[in-house]
């Protein structure tokens, strides 16, 4: 899978980002929204962002799928976070939509041979992230977000980045 270090991941497409350090800067400045709130625009797409910036910081997806049997978090995710998803990139062309997660970045599991990202919940049950979420094509178009660590040459995965769905 290929990696990303830049920014770009807070201007454009989606991402599903577990990194603490990473997060905060977006909280700070508050670009956090709801979960319920990025639903409601499954009746449209409003012609502002609602918040200042680029970023948009959605907090609330990680309990839905640590709540509901595995089949059904990814058909939420395929159903209904999707085609939000689709629809805000071809409107707001400019921002970032950010899924924030608390969980360690050891509950995100790259599968080897078709580099798919799995969530792996706390009752150890796996949920198909990143193919319910962006789609078939994944393992073209996923990168894995990275930023450099305290240590000299160390870098830290923070998430999984896709700029376009289809």
């Amino acid at each position: 899978m290929e990696r990303i270090s830049s920014s770009v991941w807070q201007r454009k497409g989606s991402c599903v980002v577990f990194d603490k350090k990473s997060l905060g800067g977006l909280i700070a400045a508050g670009a956090i929204i709801s979960l319920r709130q990025a639903l409601s625009w499954s009746r449209g797409i409003p012609a502002l962002s609602p918040v200042d910036g680029r970023t948009i910081l959605v907090a609330g997806l990680e309990t839905i799928l640590e709540v509901v049997a595995p089949r059904d978090a990814e058909d939420f995710l395929t159903q209904r976070i999707r085609p939000i998803l689709i629809s805000l990139q071809n409107q707001w062309t400019d921002c970032g939509v950010v899924f924030g997660f608390s969980s360690h970045a050891r509950a995100f599991e790259e599968t080897p041979f078709d580099e798919e990202v799995l969530f792996r919940r706390r009752d150890r049950k796996t949920v198909q992230l990143s193919r319910a979420l962006w789609d078939g094509s994944t393992a073209l178009n996923m990168r894995r977000i990275v930023r450099e660590g305290d240590k000299h040459g160390e870098e830290i995965v923070v998430g999984y980045y896709v700029a376009r769905i289809s």
